[in-house]
């Protein structure tokens, strides 16, 4: 199954937090981060239904071992 990508206004319907809140997050390890699609900032579908159905802590903890890994790397 394809992933479905959304834009930051989409995202702002299923999470309804401000642009500033979403890129602090990002900045903070603690939303999903967002992938470019053809010069459009998007996010993956399945990423924000795990930031919803799991939680801030749990994506902070997942992004901060994705950090870890890349440093090893």
């Amino acid at each position: 199954m394809e992933e479905r990508l959304l834009r930051r206004k989409d995202v702002q319907k299923i999470v309804p937090i401000s642009t500033a809140t979403i890129y602090n997050k990002i900045k903070a390890l603690r939303f999903p981060k967002q992938i470019k699609n053809g010069g459009t900032a998007c996010w993956k579908m399945s990423e924000i239904q795990e930031y919803i159905e799991k939680g801030e802590e749990y994506v902070h903890q997942k992004l901060l071992k994705q950090k870890e890994l890349e440093k090893v790397s």
